[in-house]
């Protein structure tokens, strides 16, 4: 698809939404002045909102997806092998809960699914979101209910270099929806206390076995964590398990989503993109997960 095509479609989407809020602020305005009944207008509004929302979001998501189609989808087969990407497509939601790192709340959602191969590492990754209802009453006894997320970011998983027996968890203090150290999961973990002191400070690890973290979790390797963890804009939570990194970044953020308000300019585009991807290399990079040196150790 051409620029000229993705602009008509980005152009369409944004006169749609722009067009549905003035429309119905105007006409909620002039209902709530004509009847004199404010809340009329904000009722009117509110329908209005809804109702714009629902029918932009088709214009919306054909934008979307011819953008993602243009730009990452190329991207990203410029950096990784065997390459699969479904940006309607995320993670399923056991392949978090069954690492037993988060609790999983009330309302599990995942796309931007992305396979493939970097540095002959088999990569995963998606955006993921995981929200939990909540409800309050007022003094009147009136209810409410909302949504509150526990996390928005990323889910990546890596190869492992190292063949280990028990699993290992490793969670930056600070992180939103740290719920290792209640132990909600049925495997018994230990909290470990590691040589570096100021390792420690930043993260709690935990551990089916001592022995196990400490051959996982090397002087070297917790060295190149923090370089990562003062990389990333957002906290982490890594996981070792089946011989796999498992890693949570929660950064608040959807990554590859274009914006239906800015012109699209094509040097901005793909830094953007660039820079979302390397976002999953630096952890092959930095961490030096492509060395294969301990590979096969039990």
């Amino acid at each position: 698809m051409s620029l000229q095509e993705l602009e008509a479609l980005r152009v369409k989407a944004r006169n749609q939404l722009l067009f549905g809020l003035i429309g119905s602020l105007v006409l909620g305005i002039g209902l709530g002045f004509v009847t004199m009944l404010p809340p009329v207008g904000v009722i009117v509004f509110a329908v209005g909102l809804i109702a714009t929302t629902i029918i932009s979001n088709k214009s919306t998501r054909a934008y979307t997806l011819a953008f993602k189609n243009a730009y990452v989808l190329k991207s990203l087969e410029q950096v990784f092998d065997n390459l699969q990407y479904h940006p309607e497509v995320g993670l399923d939601r056991s392949v978090i809960a069954d690492t037993q790192m988060m609790y999983m709340g009330d309302r599990y959602t995942s796309n931007d699914f992305i396979s493939g191969k970097y540095k002959n590492i088999n990569v995963v990754q998606a955006d993921v979101h995981i929200e939990e209802e909540e409800t309050t009453t007022d003094s009147d006894g009136n209810t409410t209910t909302y949504w509150v997320t526990l996390f928005l970011g990323r889910w990546m998983i890596f190869d492992f270099n190292k063949t280990f027996k028990a699993n290992v968890q490793v969670c930056q203090k600070g992180f939103g929806n740290n719920r290792v150290n209640t132990l909600f999961s049925k495997t018994k973990y230990q909290k470990v206390s590691m040589e570096d002191q100021d390792f420690n400070n930043k993260y709690k690890t935990f551990a089916q076995n001592e022995h196990d973290a400490f051959y996982i979790l090397t002087p070297s390797l917790m060295e190149k964590i923090k370089r990562v963890a003062d990389s990333v804009d957002g906290k982490l939570l890594l996981c070792f398990i089946d011989n796999k990194l498992h890693v949570g970044l929660q950064n608040g953020k959807d990554s590859f989503e274009p914006s239906i308000w800015k012109k699209i300019d094509e040097a901005t585009v793909l830094d953007a993109i660039s820079k979302d991807i390397r976002i999953i290399t630096q952890f092959v990079d930095e961490l030096n997960l492509d060395n294969d040196l301990f590979r096969g150790e039990v």
